[in-house]
């Protein structure tokens, strides 16, 4: 089986498809439970110069097919039925200043009008819209409105201060909604949402980031990611114009993607030392006699 697993999802119907995806070496596994069967390996993305290897995958809403990204830069296609790959996305620039191609690091499906979009955020800022049917890139995002360089000197024998750049989580709004958005989170703690309708490079609707109101808590902030951290994961509500928005400070924050106003901070611990990094979180819309209710 798969080593040091980065990924698990299952298929759309019937959920007793499993497919798993190794940040390690690469494959991809899939498996049928509760047999624990291995039904398939998928063959084909490459390790980086770090080791890295696959980082997210899929599938498809009809169910068709298997989806994944990678730290080679790439995005495929899989038939789960013969394991070949059926399309490779080249998601990066050829002949960029980075060293081999930037590493894709999240994934989101069934965008669109047609559940045809998926899109994928990346090391270098950028995150990539693709129609899987037509097998075409329509849209590339820049979630960074400047790109720093990787390191600055302060030039007073400080440490160098590091910008991190990177897209760590990406999430279409439900066609109740509104098909064509999507929405950005960075390792600089800013969530964007897009409208998709916008040309190729989409338009930014809002920017979303907490605002610093102690002057003194702005003075100490030296991270590049602002106050909250970088983001970590992002869930659209399935009926309404709101995110659930994870943070590396280990508060999920509530926003209103029409306006961008921030609703609610949910925090688990008592003080900010408490607070753990969430990598990962779900959300489940439920009725109560009070009405409609969310739990995260």
């Amino acid at each position: 089986g798969p080593t040091d697993v980065e990924f698990i999802s299952f298929h759309p119907k019937g959920g007793s498809v499993l497919l798993a995806g190794s940040i390690s070496d690469a494959t991809i596994w899939m498996y049928h439970l509760p047999s624990s069967k291995c039904l398939q390996v998928f063959v084909g993305h490459e390790c980086n110069s770090e080791g890295g290897g696959v980082t997210g995958g899929s599938f498809t809403p009809d169910g068709k097919f298997a989806l994944t990204i990678g730290m080679d830069g790439t995005m495929r296609i899989w038939a789960p039925r013969t394991g070949m790959c059926r399309h490779v996305f080249k998601l990066y620039e050829e002949g960029s200043e980075m060293e081999g191609p930037a590493g894709l690091t999240c994934l989101a499906v069934d965008g669109g009008a047609d559940g045809q979009l998926a899109i994928a955020g990346g090391e270098d800022g950028t995150a990539h819209v693709v129609h899987l049917q037509g097998k075409k890139v329509v849209a590339k995002l820049s979630h960074f409105d400047q790109v720093p360089t990787n390191s600055t000197t302060a030039g007073n024998g400080d440490d160098e201060e590091v910008f991190l750049t990177s897209v760590e989580a990406v999430g279409f709004a439900s066609k109740a909604v509104n098909p064509n958005w999507a929405a950005t989170g960075g390792s600089d703690g800013k969530l964007k949402i897009w409208d998709l309708t916008h040309g190729d490079g989409g338009q930014c609707r809002q920017t979303c980031a907490v605002k610093i109101e102690d002057s003194s808590d702005a003075s100490n902030n030296t991270s590049s990611a602002g106050p909250t951290g970088g983001i970590t994961r992002i869930i659209w509500h399935p009926t309404q114009a709101i995110l659930f928005v994870s943070y590396t400070d280990g508060a999920v924050r509530i926003w209103d993607a029409r306006n961008g106003n921030m609703l609610h901070t949910l925090t688990g611990g008592s003080t900010k030392q408490d607070a753990q990094q969430i990598n990962d979180m779900s959300v489940e819309v439920f009725g109560t006699e009070q009405g409609p209710g969310t739990a995260v």
